[in-house]
């Protein structure tokens, strides 16, 4: 049994324990004592409503009778931390007499289930994602996890930070009750139940109806935890300048954002995070109230699985206002959690800014089967090529006509209903550091394909994970239009396709968010114990879009809180990218020397207007002024964005 908070005063340094009244004497006079973990134990007799394990009920007869069921084996998934209002994921396997080994999922009429709540464990001062397993009880009075916490409370905690000290006439309940809550399989966790354990009892029934004492099993969960708080404020960073009130009514926002599939966040991959933390029952929430509380106009996720898809982000998007498309990677399914399953590209839209006028897939392997035998010299090194190139890797292109703002200019893109229309294309280029090549031949696919869109001139956003840092052939190739012949990711191609391609080029201006607004990428955007650095971007089209603002993406010493990412307040291993677009208001006079004056300064992706770059302004872009920056020295003011952040034109020289 779990009792409530096991108090023992050793000493000056006296600490109890909020856990099991069996513990031993541990060193420096703390005692430990077990505490509530992922575990399941068998079951000899629960028949009784409060749960006590020493009770035993029925006769001789009762116990040396079998039920027609064992319970073999019953485990939370993967030990997740129950979350308020997130059903508690449970596996029950069972036998019958027969030998037959079965899952059952609650329809087995010879089990009934008995869920539990325990006594409140508080989580530790330091580490609130934590149960605490020690409470001092001499001087700070707060709970902590481990006797690294308890020292550090107890030699550095400031007294107005002590809890308060008990009632000394106040007396504990030698053992605590453990109270039932629900008599079903499944159990969704309520508020009542946050910082306490949960016990799970399966109890196998005889023919007559009554509990058997044999056969059955109980889990004791971790203490329950709430509902992640609310998303962090994330700043706006604005583009320099003075900031245009006009520009709010025509401004729309695009968020980008690797959300870590289920799939893939394992143990052994991210050994520093918690269990409960890795969980998508946990994570899902944290990456929902990101979503909603940035109010992006446009979202492109990567790694979504087809089943959080449908059962998650779709109809919880849907209620925000969005419409979604998905398309999975041209792989094999993966049989996860029970079904098969796998992972894609995921691209919502705010119906009410924007509608959908057609949707394309670029599937790099078809793609791939017909480039390859155009560019190799023969039929067997085509084969290889197409071996090594076979990753199953897509892009998702939608294209948009926006409702709000209409076009002025028979030169600009313009949609069924007069808007302007804009192709989102949404990518997750090969992870593999040993693929260069690959990496570099799916961009190179991804261009040529951009280029036959039906639509002229019209405005580009490509956002994703590449897999590619800003020393990359891949960025190189999309940000300067070329690719040096002794890059060193050249170096590397065992199939010959890169020597075929070049010298690869393109014509499509293309330029980032973040490096435009801040003269450089954001430092990390992929945070792990393994690599560190910047592997996603939102690329546009500066001679037709002017970007507004980016959200400040966390600093290294946030990341790295709770070692990397993800943790228990960023639920994937890469960081969301939030910017804020405008459409370049169309050239004054179709004078042709003027438009190209006018697209020349856009191609640097300046503002529109007298902050330079923009269509009509012809000026410099203010970021790559060196020691004239304005954001550096001091020029900038502030307007309020749609979602009552601010996008500020005046931080620190450090963002820069």
């Amino acid at each position: 049994q779990v009792r409530p908070e096991h108090t023992a005063r050793v000493s000056a340094t006296s600490v109890a324990l909020a856990g099991s009244s069996g513990g031993g004497a541990g060193l420096c006079g703390l005692r430990h004592g077990p505490i509530p973990q992922t575990m399941a134990a068998p079951q000899r007799s629960r028949s009784n409503s409060q749960g006590s394990s020493g009770s035993r009920s029925g006769s001789r007869s009762d116990e040396e009778e079998e039920p027609p069921v064992t319970v073999m084996r019953a485990e939370l998934v993967r030990g997740h931390r129950p979350v308020v209002v997130s059903e508690v994921p449970v596996y029950v396997a069972l036998r019958d007499k027969d030998g037959r080994f079965f899952e059952d999922k609650g329809s087995c009429p010879s089990v009934r289930y008995r869920w539990l709540r325990g006594p409140v464990i508080k989580p530790c001062f330091f580490h609130p994602h934590k149960m605490s397993v020690i409470r001092d009880v001499a001087k700070t009075f707060q709970c902590y996890c481990s006797k690294e916490c308890f020292l550090r409370g107890w030699h550095n905690l400031p007294q107005h930070m002590w809890g308060t000290k008990p009632d000394e006439n106040e007396v504990e309940e030698p053992i605590a009750e453990w109270v039932e809550v629900a008599s079903t399989r499944s159990y969704c966790p309520s508020q009542q139940d946050i910082d306490r354990p949960l016990r799970f009892d399966i109890i196998p029934l005889l023919k007559d109806g009554r509990d058997s004492v044999n056969g059955g099993m109980t889990i004791t969960t971790g203490t329950v935890i709430p509902t992640p708080k609310e998303a962090r404020t994330r700043r706006m960073i604005s583009n320099g300048g003075t900031f245009n009130a006009e520009w709010l009514s025509k401004q729309f926002k695009v968020m980008n954002w690797n959300v870590l599939a289920d799939l893939y966040a394992t143990e052994s991959v991210y050994p520093y995070c918690e269990k409960w933390a890795l969980s998508w029952t946990w994570r899902k929430h944290l990456i929902l109230k990101e979503l909603k509380s940035m109010a992006a106009d446009i979202i492109t996720l990567q790694e979504v699985q087809k089943d959080a898809y449908d059962d998650w982000f779709r109809p919880q998007l849907a209620e925000a206002g969005y419409e979604g498309i998905f398309q999975q990677k041209k792989r094999e399914p993966i049989f996860h959690r029970g079904k098969y399953t796998a992972e894609g590209c995921a691209t919502f839209y705010k119906t009410t800014r924007f509608k959908r006028v057609d949707k394309h897939v670029v599937d790099y392997d078809k793609l791939s089967a017909t480039e390859v035998r155009c560019v190799m010299p023969d039929a067997a090194s085509a084969e290889r090529g197409l071996q090594r190139l076979s990753k199953g890797n897509i892009a998702l292109a939608i294209i948009l006509e926006d409702q709000h703002i209409k076009t002025s200019h028979q030169s600009q893109a313009t949609g069924p209903n007069g808007g302007h229309v804009l192709c989102v294309v949404n990518t997750h280029i090969l992870c593999d550091p040993g693929s260069a090549d690959v990496k570099l031949w799916q961009a190179y696919l991804l261009l040529q394909t951009l280029k036959q869109m039906p639509i002229n001139n019209m405005p580009l956003l490509i956002c994703g994970d590449f897999n590619s840092t800003p020393e990359s052939a891949v960025y190189e190739y999309l940000r300067r239009g070329s690719v040096r012949a002794d890059h060193d990711d050249l170096r590397n191609d065992p199939c010959g396709l890169m020597k075929q391609l070049l010298p690869l080029r393109h014509s499509l201006p293309m330029a980032t968010a973040y490096e435009t607004c801040n003269g450089r990428e954001a430092q990390y955007t992929n945070y792990t114990e393994d690599f560190k650095g910047t592997l996603d971007y939102i690329w546009f089209s500066p001679d037709a879009l002017a970007v507004l603002a980016i959200s400040q993406v966390d600093d290294e010493p946030q990341l790295a809180q709770e070692t990397a990412l993800p943790s228990s307040t960023r639920p994937s291993d890469h960081v969301s990218l939030v910017a804020t677009f405008m459409f370049h208001d169309a050239p004054p006079e179709s004078n042709e020397a003027q438009q190209n004056q006018a697209s020349a300064g856009a191609r640097s992706g300046g503002l529109p207007g007298s902050l330079g770059g923009g269509m009509g302004g012809g000026g410099q872009n203010p970021y790559h002024m060196g020691g004239n920056n304005q954001m550096v020295n001091g020029g900038g003011h502030t307007a309020p964005g749609s979602d009552g952040l601010y996008m500020v034109g005046v931080y620190a020289a450090q963002y820069l």
